[in-house]
C-alpha cells in the first residue's frame, strides 16, 4: 500500500541551545530544486512533521466480523468459561459453534488452604514478623515448615503479603 507524505509546519527548537523553546513560525516545507532544504526556514526537511496522506482508492473498508451485539457477549462469556461448563452445553446446544468459538483463556486456579494450614501460617508469619525480607538465614527452615503443611515457598510467601494487613 503506497502512500504520499506532505511536510507541515516546522519543529526545530532554534533556541535550544539556550534552555528555551522558539520555533520560527514557517507553516509548510517548501523544497528547493536541488536539496532537501526548507526555501523558508531554511532547515532540513526532517524538522518539519510529515503527514501521511492515503488515497481514497487505497482505503479498504473491513466488515464488522459479527453479526451482532449478542453474538460478540455469548462469545465473551464462551472465552471466560471453564472447559467443563462448556462440554455440558456443547452437549445440549444444537447450533454448530467454530473453532474460532470454542477458544477459551484459562483462569489460574485459586488456591485454597484449609484451616490448619491457613492457622500455621498465622503463627509462623507472626514469628516472622509478617515479613520474608532478609530472611536468607532462614530459608531452610522456611523451606522445611512449608514442606510440613504442605504448600509451596511461593504460596506462602504470597498468602503473607496478602494477609499481613489482616493480623499484623
Amino acid at each position: 500500500m503506497q502512500s504520499s507524505c506532505v511536510y507541515r509546519e516546522c519543529m526545530r527548537n532554534h533556541a535550544a541551545k539556550l534552555g528555551s523553546y522558539a520555533i520560527d513560525g514557517c507553516l509548510e516545507f517548501s523544497q528547493s530544486a536541488t536539496s532537501d532544504l526548507c526555501v523558508a526556514c531554511g532547515c532540513h526537511r526532517s524538522y518539519h512533521r510529515r503527514v501521511d496522506v492515503i488515497s481514497s482508492a487505497q482505503v479498504t473498508h473491513t466488515r464488522f466480523p459479527f453479526t451482532s451485539l449478542r453474538r460478540v457477549k455469548q462469545l465473551a462469556r464462551l472465552k471466560w468459561k471453564t472447559a467443563e461448563e462448556r462440554n455440558e452445553e456443547e452437549d445440549e446446544d444444537t447450533e454448530e459453534t467454530s473453532t474460532e468459538e470454542k477458544m477459551t483463556v484459562q483462569r489460574r486456579r485459586k488456591s485454597k488452604f484449609t484451616a490448619e494450614q491457613r492457622e500455621a501460617m498465622k503463627e509462623y508469619a507472626a514469628k516472622l514478623g509478617w515479613t520474608l525480607k532478609d530472611k536468607r538465614a532462614l530459608r531452610e527452615e522456611i523451606r522445611v515448615f512449608c514442606e510440613g503443611i504442605g504448600v509451596s515457598r511461593y504460596l506462602f510467601k504470597t498468602w503473607v503479603n496478602n494477609n499481613k494487613k489482616f493480623y499484623h
